[in-house]
Protein backbone atom coordinates (compact mmCIF):
# COMPACT_ATOMS: atom_id res chain seq x y z
CA UNK A 1 0.00 0.00 0.00
CA UNK A 2 0.97 3.39 -0.97
CA UNK A 3 0.35 5.69 1.89
CA UNK A 4 1.53 8.88 0.16
CA UNK A 5 -1.41 8.93 -2.41
CA UNK A 6 -1.87 12.34 -4.08
CA UNK A 7 -5.96 13.76 -3.29
CA UNK A 8 -7.23 16.27 -4.61
CA UNK A 9 -10.47 18.81 -3.31
CA UNK A 10 -13.80 18.41 -5.17
CA UNK A 11 -13.16 21.85 -6.84
CA UNK A 12 -9.55 21.61 -7.80
CA UNK A 13 -9.61 22.55 -11.41
CA UNK A 14 -8.90 19.63 -13.56
CA UNK A 15 -5.78 21.50 -15.34
CA UNK A 16 -4.37 21.14 -11.54
CA UNK A 17 -5.31 17.73 -11.20
CA UNK A 18 -3.34 17.13 -14.56
CA UNK A 19 -0.22 18.93 -13.06
CA UNK A 20 -0.48 16.62 -10.59
CA UNK A 21 -0.38 13.45 -12.12
CA UNK A 22 2.11 14.64 -14.67
CA UNK A 23 4.36 16.09 -11.53
CA UNK A 24 4.16 12.96 -9.69
CA UNK A 25 4.26 10.39 -12.54
CA UNK A 26 1.37 8.61 -11.15
CA UNK A 27 -2.05 7.30 -12.79
CA UNK A 28 -4.82 8.29 -10.21
CA UNK A 29 -5.42 10.87 -8.11
CA UNK A 30 -8.20 10.59 -5.17
CA UNK A 31 -10.80 13.18 -4.55
CA UNK A 32 -11.44 13.48 -0.59
CA UNK A 33 -13.26 16.03 1.27
CA UNK A 34 -11.97 18.52 4.52
CA UNK A 35 -12.07 15.21 6.98
CA UNK A 36 -10.33 12.90 4.33
CA UNK A 37 -13.83 11.36 3.40
CA UNK A 38 -13.41 9.86 -0.15
CA UNK A 39 -15.09 10.81 -2.66
CA UNK A 40 -13.70 9.69 -6.51
CA UNK A 41 -11.07 8.76 -7.99
CA UNK A 42 -10.01 10.39 -11.50
CA UNK A 43 -7.44 8.23 -13.24
CA UNK A 44 -5.04 9.21 -16.56
CA UNK A 45 -7.85 7.38 -18.91
CA UNK A 46 -10.23 9.81 -17.42
CA UNK A 47 -8.02 12.33 -18.35
CA UNK A 48 -7.59 11.38 -21.51
CA UNK A 49 -11.08 10.16 -22.16
CA UNK A 50 -12.12 14.17 -20.66
CA UNK A 51 -9.67 15.73 -23.62
CA UNK A 52 -10.93 13.45 -26.19
CA UNK A 53 -14.32 14.16 -26.00
CA UNK A 54 -13.65 17.86 -26.50
CA UNK A 55 -13.22 19.18 -22.18
CA UNK A 56 -11.72 21.80 -21.10
CA UNK A 57 -8.67 21.15 -18.70
CA UNK A 58 -9.18 24.79 -17.18
CA UNK A 59 -12.99 25.28 -17.15
CA UNK A 60 -14.06 21.88 -15.22
CA UNK A 61 -13.46 20.42 -11.61
CA UNK A 62 -12.45 17.36 -10.11
CA UNK A 63 -16.03 16.90 -8.88
CA UNK A 64 -17.56 16.94 -12.28
CA UNK A 65 -15.09 14.38 -13.92
CA UNK A 66 -14.42 12.25 -10.95
CA UNK A 67 -15.49 8.25 -10.73
CA UNK A 68 -18.17 8.36 -7.98
CA UNK A 69 -19.06 4.82 -7.48
CA UNK A 70 -15.95 3.59 -5.48
CA UNK A 71 -14.89 0.52 -4.38
CA UNK A 72 -12.54 0.64 -1.57
CA UNK A 73 -10.68 -2.01 1.09
CA UNK A 74 -9.83 -1.76 4.66
CA UNK A 75 -6.19 -1.70 5.27
CA UNK A 76 -6.36 -4.56 7.00
CA UNK A 77 -7.56 -7.29 4.23
CA UNK A 78 -5.54 -9.32 2.92
CA UNK A 79 -3.12 -8.41 -0.57
CA UNK A 80 -5.13 -11.90 -1.73
CA UNK A 81 -8.71 -10.02 -0.74
CA UNK A 82 -7.24 -6.97 -3.02
CA UNK A 83 -6.90 -8.99 -5.84
CA UNK A 84 -10.22 -10.36 -5.77
CA UNK A 85 -11.46 -7.01 -5.34
CA UNK A 86 -9.31 -5.22 -8.13
CA UNK A 87 -10.20 -7.72 -10.24
CA UNK A 88 -13.89 -8.17 -10.37
CA UNK A 89 -14.59 -4.41 -10.21
CA UNK A 90 -12.28 -3.75 -13.34
CA UNK A 91 -10.01 -1.34 -11.84
CA UNK A 92 -6.42 -0.86 -11.41
CA UNK A 93 -6.42 1.43 -8.17
CA UNK A 94 -7.93 0.38 -5.03
CA UNK A 95 -8.07 3.13 -2.10
CA UNK A 96 -7.88 2.08 1.23
CA UNK A 97 -10.09 3.40 4.32
CA UNK A 98 -9.67 2.57 7.86
CA UNK A 99 -13.21 3.17 9.34
CA UNK A 100 -14.31 5.16 6.05
CA UNK A 101 -11.36 7.46 6.19
CA UNK A 102 -8.36 7.80 3.43
CA UNK A 103 -5.60 5.94 4.77
CA UNK A 104 -3.83 4.67 1.30
CA UNK A 105 -3.76 3.34 -1.99
CA UNK A 106 -2.68 0.15 -3.59
CA UNK A 107 -2.23 -0.68 -7.42
CA UNK A 108 -2.23 -4.04 -9.14
CA UNK A 109 1.04 -3.42 -10.09
CA UNK A 110 1.64 -2.93 -6.25
CA UNK A 111 0.17 -6.39 -5.38
CA UNK A 112 1.94 -7.97 -8.63
CA UNK A 113 5.35 -6.77 -6.77
CA UNK A 114 3.83 -8.04 -3.32
CA UNK A 115 2.78 -11.12 -4.87
CA UNK A 116 5.96 -12.06 -6.54
CA UNK A 117 7.69 -12.00 -3.21
CA UNK A 118 6.48 -15.21 -2.32
CA UNK A 119 8.12 -16.50 -5.72
CA UNK A 120 12.07 -17.73 -5.73
CA UNK A 121 13.96 -15.75 -7.76
CA UNK A 122 15.31 -18.45 -10.31
CA UNK A 123 18.44 -16.21 -11.10
CA UNK A 124 19.47 -16.51 -6.82
CA UNK A 125 21.72 -19.37 -6.14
Amino acid sequence: MNDEVVTVGPDTLLVDVAREVAAYKIGAVLVIDRRKKLLGIISTSDLVAFLHDGGKLDATVARDVMTKKLVAIDEFAPAEEAVGVIRNADIHYLPVTRAGKLVGMVSASDLMRHLLQSYPDPDIA
